[in-house]
């Protein structure tokens, strides 16, 4: 705990902050009429002396309420459980490390407890004596030790109880005083109201002051005695928790045995300090190597990400360029496939063209010859009727003559040579008939 908690809670803890807290309160309530009363008025807002004796009153009995209320939560944590059973023929000496630092993990509002301190001292004790030795009578001087602690404890509301009667007889020797100024021999008549006036409020005060006091009394009685309750049943948990925990050698053992014995435990002790110190060297070098290998391997990192950045920034340029000129050339390449391919186009389409009118012209002349071909099938027709019709004539080689050399003057019309089946006169046939 911090030296700053520690100073906030003793200030919020404190009795005279309370107390006088509770005294204004008290008086507010009063002079706001809430608490009324020719009682209350009489003996606590007659005389300057009674007001301090009320918050002298109030801050012992904020004293009081909080130790019940201490009291009253260490009450509840007795039971906790602090430390295990103890085990069978103790533990060892050295082990009062751990049992230091499983106290030094309870909050830190536990720490104040009666317990909790006697457990420390108990286990401080063994520490520093590096042995079980008097362990028992050292219990009984915590125990002892406690005791006054809680008589201690109480030291200001006993200094309250006493200083409550004396304000009284303060205000009682004031007032016979003050009544005592008052009192006329010449005009006792007159004078004498004033001074039972004085004289009342002097034994008001005193009245007032035993009232308070008693009521004091009887709260430190009771409070009292709930903490010597308490006080024992932290001494039975005490010998519960502690009591044949460590492991004794006994007075009656052999001297050397005993110095062997605790040189052992000494050295274990020893050796436990420096397997933990070369433990915690070990750990600290191991952290010191993982943030330098950690440092390291960002600072390589961030150098690879700025290499790999800067070797892709350049290979990306260069293969952008590549990629531009590349498609350069693959266009030039496809603009003169395209005007190679339109010209064949072009040439082809002409081609055709001309192909289209030659095979019209073709076919014109293929008309042509079939209509010629008919014709010189109806002229072969007509012949060979006259050639009957003639056969029996005297002219019939010159009527043969002039209708080869008409069938001649056909073909030369027509633009090609058609063979004409020649006529032969077989004049071992019959008259009137033609080969």
């Amino acid at each position: 705990m911090s030296k700053t908690e520690t100073t906030f809670r003793a200030f919020f803890r404190s009795p005279v902050l309370w107390g006088a807290a509770a005294g204004v309160g008290f008086y507010g309530l009063v002079s706001a009429g809430v608490l009324r009363g020719e009682y209350l008025d009489r003996y606590f807002t007659g005389h300057p002396v009674e007001y301090a004796a009320t918050i002298m009153f109030f801050v012992g009995l904020a004293a009081l309420v909080i130790k019940v209320v201490g009291l009253a939560a260490e009450e509840q944590r007795l039971d906790k459980p602090l430390f295990g059973p103890p085990p069978e023929g103790g533990q060892p000496v050295t082990d009062c490390r751990l049992l230091a630092a499983r106290l030094d993990q309870i909050p830190a509002g536990w720490r104040g407890d009666y317990l909790v301190s006697r457990l420390r001292n108990a286990v401080e004790y063994v520490r520093r004596s590096r042995s079980a030795e008097g362990f028992d009578e050292e219990l009984r001087y915590l125990a002892d030790m406690d005791a006054a602690r809680l008589h201690a404890s109480y030291g200001l509301v006993r200094v309250i109880i006493w200083a409550i009667p004396v304000l009284g007889f303060l205000g009682t020797v004031i007032g016979i005083t003050l009544a005592i100024g008052k009192l006329s021999p010449d005009a006792l008549e007159t004078s004498l109201p004033a001074v039972m006036g004085s004289l009342s409020i002097a034994f008001d005060t005193t009245t007032q002051a035993l009232g308070l006091s008693i009521v004091l009394m009887f709260a430190q009685f009771l409070t009292e005695r709930r903490e010597n309750v308490l006080l024992a049943e932290v001494d039975r948990r005490t010998e519960e928790l502690m009591v044949g925990r460590f492991a004794q050698t006994g007075r009656q053992a052999d001297g050397q045995l005993a110095a062997v014995g605790q040189m052992i435990e000494e050295v274990v002790a020893g050796t436990e300090t420096l397997v933990h110190r070369q433990a915690e060297l070990w750990q600290s070098t191991v952290d010191a190597a993982a943030r330098r290998w950690h440092g390291m391997a960002q600072a390589a990192g961030q150098q690879l990400e700025t290499a790999l950045a800067a070797a892709l920034g350049q290979a990306l340029q260069q293969h952008s360029a590549a990629v531009a000129s590349h498609e350069e050339r693959l266009s030039e390449v496809n603009r003169r496939n395209w005007e190679r391919l339109q010209e064949t186009l072009v040439h082809n389409v002409q081609t055709l063209v001309r192909l289209n009118e030659g095979a019209g012209r073709e076919a014109e002349l293929l008309a042509r010859a079939i209509e010629a071909a008919g014709q010189v099938t109806s002229l072969e027709e007509a012949l060979n009727n006259n050639l009957r019709a003639l056969a029996g004539s005297k002219n019939f080689e010159e009527t043969v003559m002039s209708l080869a050399a008409a069938i001649h003057l056909l073909n030369s019309r027509l633009g090609h040579s058609v063979e004409v089946p020649r006529v032969h006169l077989d004049a071992n046939r019959k008259a009137g008939q033609a080969a």
